[in-house]
């Protein structure tokens, strides 16, 4: 093999490979064609032309996506076509349009050898795209927001990334997956090595069991909770909404011991004490529940099945007590931001 970045092939899951231990010359004379230019698909493009990797972008005819990536100086071309002129084939649209896409647009017009690479797990850990044996296919997922991504690797930073590589790929393809990762700012920190399903099934449980589902129910019932109890809204928001960015900063930079020696004795005791109440075995439980409608495909059945209903559900939850205090709050606490 040209380019040797990883000690052994297949690297086992859980090793880590930093950014000095990677170049990008397994991207060298190759075009990568991004489908799908939302937040995460624009940082990929933006990035990878930073980092000197030939871009195009596929999106439908009339797409707004494609003329915000003709805006930034994109060649965008419709889907098939770019697939055709590609080399390295990123697919970045939702989950639930993969398999629809991957069928009429993808698949019949991949090069051969072309590879296909994703920055999240759903698609291959779910069967809505089966790539055949031998065809490279890789994984290189920022832990960051796109426009994070983005700004940091403008300023020559970037974040960690996980990096997976099917069973059934060519050995060569964690080296691309490597150069991937590093052209995009996702070596920072290091890059982790896993497979399409952990990285899928991780990234679901702690979605809904935490950054967007548990952590959200919890505001939203805590500030019922001292809102009825007659307490003012403005008190409620700041101390169950507004400062529950200190306290994740803290986590974040410290961990879990080093918040509790930054905060008040007070807070600790209280949190120690009370925490536990609130998160008991019962929790668990659910959460345990959550966790295996997950692996063995019932979410990801629902999902297809049902995602039309995700605006429906989040205008009722923008009606809510919680969402029309923010309104007030954000107008003072952030004032310009959202226009």
């Amino acid at each position: 093999m040209e380019h040797r970045f990883f000690t052994s092939y297949p690297p086992p899951p859980g090793s880590v490979i930093e950014p000095a231990d990677v170049t990008l010359g397994p991207l060298a004379g190759r075009t990568v064609a991004i489908v799908g230019y939302g937040t995460m698909g624009r940082a990929h493009a933006l990035n990878l032309r930073r980092s000197g990797v030939a871009v195009v972008v596929g999106a439908r005819d009339g797409s707004p996506a494609g003329d915000r990536a003709r805006a930034a100086g994109f060649a965008v071309h419709p889907v098939a076509a770019a697939v055709a002129a590609a080399d390295i084939v990123m697919l970045m649209l939702p989950d639930t349009a993969m398999a629809d896409a991957w069928r009429a647009d993808v698949a019949p017009h991949l090069k051969p050898g072309a590879a296909i690479g994703f920055a999240h797990g759903f698609a291959i850990a779910f069967d809505q795209v089966v790539p055949e044996a031998g065809r490279p296919c890789f994984l290189a997922a920022p832990k960051a927001q796109g426009d994070l991504l983005v700004e940091l690797h403008a300023a020559d930073g970037g974040v960690p990334g996980l990096l997976a590589v099917t069973d059934t790929s060519p050995p060569a393809t964690w080296d691309l997956a490597a150069a991937y990762c590093l052209a995009v700012g996702c070596l920072a920190g290091g890059g982790f090595v896993t497979t399409f399903r952990q990285e899928c099934v991780s990234d679901q449980f702690g979605e809904q069991a935490v950054l967007c589902g548990g952590v959200i129910e919890l505001l939203k019932a805590s500030y019922d909770v001292l809102v009825e109890a007659g307490y003012g809204a403005e008190n409620a928001y700041f101390e169950c909404v507004h400062e529950l960015k200190l306290i994740t900063d803290l986590l974040h930079r410290h961990g879990v011991a080093g918040l509790r020696g930054r905060i008040s004795g007070t807070a600790a005791y209280g949190g120690l004490t009370r925490g536990p109440r609130i998160i008991d075995d019962g929790t668990r439980a659910r959460l345990r529940e959550v966790l295996a409608e997950i692996e063995d495909g019932r979410f990801a059945r629902e999902l297809l099945a049902s995602h039309q209903r995700t605006a429906e559900l989040a205008a009722d939850e923008a009606a809510g007590p919680l969402a029309r205090a923010a309104g007030p709050m954000l107008a003072r606490l952030h004032p310009g931001e959202g226009k």
